[in-house]
């Protein structure tokens, strides 16, 4: 089969390959899928073990979500059958197959397309983790999402608003995007550059501040997320793009009984994840069917182009999701 491989030499940067190499050994809990589509997300660009650490003498092959058709499956899956449309987090997906363990493969909605299925498999999984399960939201709350043009938080945005939230802020470093942002129901764009967080935020929410907060950037608005929150709130930090390392007023953590969260599906075993999923599907899957939430898609490449696709994702220039063709 033809695949992305991250090739690593000595005293270079890590480079993408678009290589003939190996079909995937099927395992008793997988499914091995023909993949139609595999979305880009931003830690692709690591490069790194994220993606698996290959075996001696294997290829370690980039991507980490797919969406395509059930070809095979293996003798311990339940639930699926071959001629299955579906849609997984799994790792090697910069592929022309893939094999996904069924516990965390989710079946395309009727009318979803795999470029949709691409677009959906970890996006709105970590959209609603992060805010319906760690956030602890619920209708009438309000939210605020830094990196909001992100792929995650343009899903978070279309969440919160079809789950009935009070007000949705989001922030990002420039303004060209907010138009967009607002025909996916955000009600308030900050630019992070202009002035005063903070100020603004309490402004917009009558004082009060906001009740959940999902932030894709990290340091260097820690600070101002916790000034900005009503009593009781819940942080929940999901991407870095602004850097790791923050300082933290606990005494303002504590006097107003704040809920400092971090979350990411990389630690997490096949059945926590499995788990997740399940509310997942709970949650979100009716909203997909009444038509309330849809994937924005801003380029399609083919799959021979993904190192192409990876340089425009890191320009920050895209608005919604990548996706890869094989």
């Amino acid at each position: 089969m033809k695949a992305i491989v991250i090739v690593q030499k000595a005293g270079q940067p890590s480079s993408l390959e678009y290589q003939t190499v190996a079909d995937p050994v099927l395992q008793p809990t997988e499914l091995l899928v023909s993949v139609k589509a595999a979305g880009i997300n931003r830690i692709d660009l690591m490069r790194s073990t994220s993606h698996g650490t290959a075996s001696a003498g294997e290829p370690q092959i980039a991507g980490l979500e797919v969406a395509g058709e059930v070809i095979a499956v293996g003798a311990d899956v339940h639930g699926f059958v071959i001629g299955d449309r579906i849609m997984a987090m799994t790792r090697s997906g910069y592929a022309e197959l893939a094999a996904v363990d069924y516990r965390v493969a989710m079946k395309l909605p009727t009318s979803f397309s795999y470029d949709e299925g691409a677009a959906i498999a970890t996006v709105y999984p970590t959209a609603h983790d992060a805010l319906v399960v760690n956030g602890r939201f619920a209708a009438g709350k309000s939210v605020l999402i830094h990196g909001v043009s992100s792929a995650v938080g343009l899903a978070t945005v279309q969440i919160a608003k079809a789950l009935g939230a009070g007000i949705v802020i989001g922030t990002a470093r420039s303004t060209g995007k907010a138009a967009m942002l607002a025909g996916f129901g955000l009600e308030h764009f900050v630019d992070l550059d202009s002035g005063d967080l903070t100020s603004e935020i309490m402004r917009l929410t009558s004082g009060k501040g906001v009740d959940v907060v999902v932030d894709m950037v990290g340091s260097g608005v820690l600070a101002a997320n916790l000034a900005c929150m009503a009593l009781g709130g819940y942080l929940v930090s999901v991407g870095r793009m602004g850097g790791t390392k923050d300082s933290i007023d606990l005494d303002l953590l504590a006097l107003k009984r704040l809920s400092l969260i971090g979350v990411s599906f990389r630690m997490r075993s096949v059945e926590e994840k499995a788990a997740l999923f399940a509310r997942f599907r709970e949650d979100i899957f009716p909203l997909f069917d009444a038509g309330l939430l849809r994937p924005h898609i801003e380029r399609v490449y083919p799959l021979a182009q993904a190192e192409q696709a990876q340089a425009d994702m890191a320009s920050n220039c895209h608005f919604g999701k990548l996706i890869l063709q094989p």
